[in-house]
């Protein structure tokens, strides 16, 4: 049974506004934040009721409690009416951040903190038990959008239990299961992607630095060997960039990309003598035939009136890619408003620059050129200043002083700078000063992302990329054999409808005045009505058995195969 509810409602302990016996439930649940969504269909009566955003509960594999999926999607089928839910955790995504800074905090302060912060009110509970600290900036993100960066940044797995959030730290669960490829296998549908695979590397840092061993070599090796060599950052701060600091710090993370991608990405989806027992998270031992591999349960498809799963799919790797491309998306929105802003500029540069310059008068002395805003000079009060010691710009006079200048030895001075892109080894202040850049979001944001969202954007992309090949190549797979080459055609034209076939030299054309058998393009034989009549016209005609004309039939002579060459034997009666 499924119950329905209202769309603010959230104690879910009765029958809610009606109980409905479904024709059809299917849950699917996949890993952390990649979805979980039921496909119901009940009978057209309960259309009343079937509305968007109402809650559906029903009963989940993975969960004790009755769960709130929010119904979207909905499609009235004859006499049914078919719709889609989402679990209500996937709410988040309609709450809104406009700019959240949890910095150097714990996983459930940052949790708490942002959910604190949404534009409405947001009705979830959070709790987590995920240590370290971390930092994150989210301007003008969802609350969904957040948990993915909270989930990448922080390292853990996301789970609900209707509105109460779970943030917890990625351990596989060990139920004693494991796979033998051969027979165990026979049934499963298998992806392997072995681009990332690497048994051997070469691993280099900042500036090129490598090893003193050169080479990081794994335990696991294949028949044919996988080198690569891999750019590594530092995270190190100024002061402890040492060389033995920068090679251990090296050393590490290169260990830990090799082992994880010393084993290739497999992911496995079992539609047959499915394990009931096995829910999101479990741990998977799939004995390959050249190693073990430890995968988890990633995705299952579960039809809750019959009780049982339809579909498990486990693997070492997340195959869902929209969080990868959501991310994309957000760097290229962010490269275009970056890119809006820096031509909005150069409009409002150009337009006072074509105003102005309208105005003014150029003087030119023996050793400089001027730009005056009136004459004679020591009237003008805005004046530009060209020489060879520099150009340079005073608001106050020719005598000066002057505000802004770039100077003969490479000085630059200005009170505002507006630029697409500034490249500097270092930002210094003046002597006595303090350089001020906490105004400076895009500074800010740069200084505490660069590098972990460096290393994101690139993890992103290959995952994609791979993910993408692996998707290619199943389902060029999946239509080996189903792929017919289709030569049919037809031909809309001034002259009418053609068909035919690319390979054949025939073809039939329908026109107003009737149709046509064509051979190369040229009529062989047509049919048409003239003066109210129908009419054939044959170029050639050969006719194997009989001729019907009116009363009067023309057929072959009973001796015509026994003819000479050449001679035609015929024999006509009369019918009646």
């Amino acid at each position: 049974m499924i119950r329905i509810f209202n769309p603010t409602d959230k104690d879910f302990s009765s029958n809610g506004n009606i109980a409905i016996k479904p024709l059809k439930l299917i849950e699917t649940k996949k890993k952390s934040l990649n979805g979980w969504y039921i496909d119901a269909e009940v009978s057209v009566e309960y259309a009343d009721h079937i509305k968007q955003d109402n809650l559906c509960v029903t009963k989940s594999k993975s969960k004790i409690n009755l769960q709130a999926f929010r119904i979207d999607g909905i499609k009235v089928k004859g006499r049914t009416i078919v719709f889609k839910a989402h679990h209500v955790m996937f709410d988040a995504d309609r709450l809104f951040l406009k700019d959240v800074r949890p910095v150097n905090m714990s996983a459930i302060s940052a949790l708490n903190y942002i959910n604190d912060a949404t534009d409405n009110p947001s009705p979830f509970t959070l709790t987590s038990n995920v240590v370290g600290a971390n930092t994150a900036y989210f301007i003008r993100k969802t609350l969904i959008q957040a948990w993915s960066v909270i989930e990448e940044r922080w390292a853990g797995v996301f789970d609900a239990d209707n509105f109460n959030v779970t943030f917890k730290e990625d351990v596989a669960v060990d139920r004693q299961v494991s796979l033998t490829y051969g027979s165990q296998l026979e049934s499963i549908e298998v992806v392997e992607n072995w681009n990332q695979v690497v048994t051997m590397l070469y691993p280099t840092g900042r500036d090129g630095i490598m090893l003193p061993e050169k080479v990081l070599v794994s335990n696991i090796q294949y028949p044919q060997p996988y080198s690569k060599t891999v750019s590594f950052d530092t995270k190190l701060d100024d002061e402890e960039k040492t060389e033995n600091n920068i090679i251990e710090e090296l050393r590490s993370n290169a260990l830990a990309y090799l082992r994880e991608n010393e084993v290739p990405k497999v992911m496995y989806t079992v539609k047959s003598d499915v394990n009931q027992n096995l829910t999101i998270g479990d741990l998977v031992v799939v004995k390959h035939p050249q190693l073990e591999i430890n995968t988890t349960v990633q995705e299952y498809v579960y039809n809750v009136m019959t009780n049982r799963v339809a579909t498990l799919v486990f693997g070492n790797y997340n195959r869902d890619v929209k969080k990868q491309f959501d991310s994309m998306k957000e760097s290229i929105n962010d490269a275009v408003e970056k890119a809006s802003t820096s031509i909005k500029l150069s409009k409002e540069q150009t337009d006072l620059i074509n105003n102005l310059n309208k105005n003014g008068y150029v003087y030119i002395d023996d050793n400089e050129i001027l730009i005056l805003d009136k004459l004679p000079r020591e009237d003008a009060i805005n004046v530009w200043r060209l020489g060879l010691g520099g150009l340079a710009f005073s608001p106050n006079g020719y005598e000066g002083p002057y505000s802004y200048a770039l100077t003969q030895d490479g000085r630059f001075n200005a009170s505002f700078i507006a630029s697409g892109e500034i490249t500097t080894n270092m930002l210094a202040s003046d002597v006595g000063s303090s350089l001020d850049i906490s105004s400076n979001n895009a500074i800010n944001m740069e200084i505490a992302n660069r590098e972990a969202g460096d290393e994101f954007v690139k993890s992103s992309l290959e995952q994609t990329i791979s993910d993408f090949n692996i998707q290619f190549q199943k389902e060029i797979a999946d239509q080996n054999g189903k792929v017919d080459l289709l030569t049919s055609y037809f031909n809309f034209s001034d002259e009418g409808l053609e068909i035919g076939k690319s390979d054949s030299d025939f073809s039939i054309l329908q026109t107003n005045d009737g149709i046509s058998l064509n051979y190369k393009g040229t009529p062989i034989s047509s049919w048409k009505i003239v003066n109210g009549v129908p009419q054939m016209d044959v170029t050639a005609l050969i006719v194997l058995e009989r001729i019907v004309m009116g009363n009067h039939i023309i057929m072959k002579h009973k001796n015509a195969d026994e003819a000479k060459s050449g001679t035609i034997w015929q024999h006509t009666r009369k019918i009646g």
